[in-house]
């Protein structure tokens, strides 16, 4: 399926993280899922809005008496909350899926909807901003309570753990940012990626790095175009004309018109 959101779901806000989430429950959100969380995808892949803003987790945007997702312990401010209606009753060891399983129709929802949330809110693809609940307490040192949502795909049964789950989930998220639709009501030019060219290095490269100010994988040549993904700092998250992505340094970038 292909998944477009309104843009009435995604208000101004200053949100740097996604956290994934199964509800444990049925293939159809019920209130209080709508309650927990800013976006469902149901069974079938159809995403339903939740009950709380994506700004009311933006502590300056929130309104007074306006509630809040309380998706992520101790982890909510600046995060969206997207959770997949299903797993009523499974367990986890010996595993069994229960009788309203994960299904790869939601999967695929989900990966659109984070790619166009991710654009919408400038936030990079990487371990520590697009992450699944079981991650949360690895990638950010922040305590949880066993949770392990998703650390098992039913459909899947190769890739199987926290972090391959949430490996698979990014890889499928960055390839989804260049078909990622535009917000239902606005033109499509409004989902294009930034773009610039690297200035000002000549006769030098620009690093090319892994992560912000992590290891240097390549170089990018004076005069290389690349689309800004995402930002942390003043280090810049890039996509090459051949596809590879990685960080940059803002300073060295100049704006395409």
């Amino acid at each position: 399926m292909s998944v477009s959101i309104p843009a009435s779901w995604m208000p101004d806000a200053n949100m740097r993280r996604i956290h994934v989430h199964w509800t444990a429950g049925r293939h159809k959100a019920n209130a209080t899922d709508l309650k927990s969380y800013h976006v469902l995808i149901e069974g079938d892949g159809t995403p339903r809005r939740g009950g709380c803003p994506i700004s009311a987790n933006d502590p300056a945007r929130r309104k007074p008496g306006e509630p809040r997702a309380n998706h992520t312990l101790n982890a909510n401010s600046h995060s969206i909350g997207i959770s997949l209606c299903c797993m009523f009753g499974a367990q986890e060891r010996p595993f069994d899926a229960g009788a309203e399983p994960l299904t790869e129709a939601q999967w695929q929802s989900m990966i659109e909807t984070v790619a166009i949330l991710c654009k919408r809110y400038g936030i990079p693809v990487t371990p520590e901003t697009v992450l699944t609940h079981a991650e949360v307490q690895p990638n950010l040192s922040i305590a949880q309570r066993n949770k392990w949502d998703i650390t098992v795909l039913p459909f899947d049964r190769g890739t199987l753990g926290a972090q391959a789950v949430g490996d698979k989930m990014r890889r499928e998220v960055a390839a989804a940012l260049d078909t990622a639709r535009p917000p239902l009501g606005q033109p499509p030019d409004s989902m294009k990626a930034p773009r610039f060219r690297v200035s000002g290095v000549a006769p030098s490269t620009l690093n090319f790095r892994r992560g912000p100010d992590g290891e240097i994988v390549g170089a990018l040549p004076e005069g290389t175009r690349v689309e800004r993904l995402g930002i942390s700092d003043g280090w810049w998250q890039v996509r090459t004309p051949a596809g590879h992505i990685g960080w940059v340094w803002h300073s060295f970038l100049r704006a395409i018109n």
